[in-house]
């Protein structure tokens, strides 16, 4: 045993270049000198027992791991002795390092160093929490966001006390009307395994919450997006504003997600409505299956390329032609249709080629479609073997009635012959305006002689009309003509039919004439 009576071994053990305790018998420590104060920090204070640095005491063998103020695990040789001092018996504790830090702690260590690194750099606000959802790590845009927790924020201390602290600040950035409420939703959240939020702050900033479960804990990243707000504000706008019809759809159900003020007005359903339809119902017949198949089988734009036909809630046809931009945000894939309306377009090509193959006058099919049809009827008769007829009609009489009523008298007088021959004609056969007073008919019904036909037409147009208040009469003459007796091509039959028509008028107009007699 040692006696430190007389000496000033206090001082002595002060200048040890290592680390020095002092306990008395009950084994609560009395003396720290300055190296201990470096190596432990905190730990094992003054009047405390030396049980909580050693968990055995006294200690089976000299070689001991102490964690060091700093956190890491250091390796030390331990040594003891006890003196007597006037205090009573003191036991001295020599603690020296016996080859320094671990490789495992100073590669935690820097681990550890690596990791604050790399959450400092990250754009995002980030805090890690440890398995009992304390506080372990976080970096400086964390408590730039958050200034209301900042000064409180320390490792080790609970979510939930951040969470009571800053409630009580009434300094907290997000708006919440019920405290209690939001504290219980808020942890709930916090201990799910995966939680995504969008929160609005006071300043009128929007925050995304990522928080996301690890084995041993949890981290929670909060995402400034405010930007991509207001550009998803700035779209909204200019979708609900743009004129012209706009529909998001989902690519695979093909159900309409949204749609614009234009899509309302312009289909007419209400928008609950229009929300639960799909984006080809409004398509008619089989054009809603193959709208929906183009849709289907989308993996890119689509151009307008295919006029379609849409019914609107008021069951009037709508032409249009309809974009389609394929639209990726993150995982999920969405269709916005913009809808073009060519119903005007589509009408005025109708009438103009309507007009082009057809008298403006009667409404007959002019010469150029009266030749395609009898083209036409001419290669079905020849494959079903059946005969075909044309009746080459000139009109008796009607230059006197231009000349004496005039050009107005005589338009009507033509709109007249074109409405008995329509209906003399029958609806399996075609009449049509040949120019000034000549018109045709293309008998391709079998069941009718074309003599008959022939006499109901002179019988017809030879009945007086009041126009205008005058009594009209006119005449006509009919060259008849039929294949394949006379001729199996187009041009072969109207001219053997003028030629009928030609000996009709010789022989004293007012009757008809049938090619195959000319020949006989």
């Amino acid at each position: 045993m040692v006696d430190f009576k007389g000496i000033d071994a206090f001082s002595f053990l002060n200048a040890c270049s290592f680390a020095v305790l002092c306990t008395n018998e009950e084994g609560f420590i009395l003396f720290r000198n300055p190296a201990a104060d470096e190596l432990l920090g905190a730990r094992a204070p003054l009047r405390s027992s030396i049980s909580e640095l050693f968990l055995e005491w006294p200690l089976p063998s000299s070689q001991t791991m102490i964690r060091a103020a700093d956190g890491d695990e250091v390796a030390c040789e331990v040594s003891s002795t006890v003196c007597q001092a006037e205090a009573g018996l003191l036991t001295v504790i020599m603690i020296a390092s016996a080859g320094g830090r671990t490789r495992a702690s100073i590669a935690l260590r820097e681990a550890n160093l690596r990791l604050r690194f790399v959450i400092e750099m990250l754009p995002q606000a980030v805090c890690v929490f440890d398995a009992e959802d304390r506080y372990v790590l976080w970096n400086e845009k964390y408590t730039d966001l958050y200034t209301d927790i900042a000064a409180h924020l320390r490792p080790g201390i609970p979510f939930e006390d951040i969470l009571k602290i800053s409630l009580a600040s009434g300094e907290m950035q997000e708006l919440v009307d019920d405290q209690e409420a939001w504290l219980r939703q808020r942890l709930e959240k916090h201990r799910m395994a995966l939680s995504h939020e969008e929160q609005q702050l006071r300043d009128g900033r929007w925050l995304r919450h990522d928080d996301r479960r690890t084995p041993d804990g949890a981290i929670g990243m909060r995402i400034d997006i405010t930007e991509l707000k207001q550009r998803e504000e700035w779209l909204r706008q200019l979708f609900d504003a743009n004129p012209m019809p706009m529909l998001l759809c989902d690519p695979d159900t093909l159900l309409i997600l949204e749609a614009n003020v234009a899509a309302v007005s312009f289909y007419g359903h209400s928008k609950p409505a229009l929300l639960s339809m799909r984006a080809s119902d409004m398509h008619i017949g089989e054009q809603e299956v193959k709208f929906g198949a183009l849709l289907h089988d989308l993996t890119g734009d689509c151009e307008a390329n295919t006029v379609w036909t849409q019914l609107t809630a008021g069951g009037d046809h709508r032409h249009v032609l309809i974009y389609v931009r394929f639209l990726r945000e993150g995982g999920e894939h969405r269709l916005l249709l913009t809808v073009a309306d060519v119903s005007k377009r589509v009408h005025a090509e109708t009438q103009a080629n309507h007009l082009a193959h057809h008298d403006a006058l009667t409404g007959l099919p002019n010469r150029m479609q009266f030749h395609k049809v009898l083209e036409d009827a001419l290669q079905d008769a020849a494959k079903t073997g059946t005969s075909v007829t044309i009746h080459y009609l000139d009109l008796d009489a009607f230059k006197p009635v231009n000349d004496t009523f005039g050009h107005a008298v005589g338009d009507e007088v033509l709109k007249v012959v074109a409405e008995r021959l329509r209906t003399v004609a029958g609806a399996g056969n075609i009449v049509a305006r040949l120019g000034g007073d000549e018109f045709a008919i293309i008998q391709t019904t079998q069941d009718e002689d074309p003599r008959r036909l022939a006499e109901q037409c002179i019988l017809v147009l030879e009945e007086p009309m009041m126009l205008k208040g005058l009594p009209i009469k006119i005449g006509a003459s009919v060259g008849v003509a039929m294949s394949p007796q006379n001729g199996t091509q187009a041009d072969d039959l109207l001219n053997a039919a003028d030629r009928a028509l030609y000996r009709a008028k010789a022989d004293g107009k007012n009757t008809w004439c049938i090619a195959a007699d000319i020949a006989a």
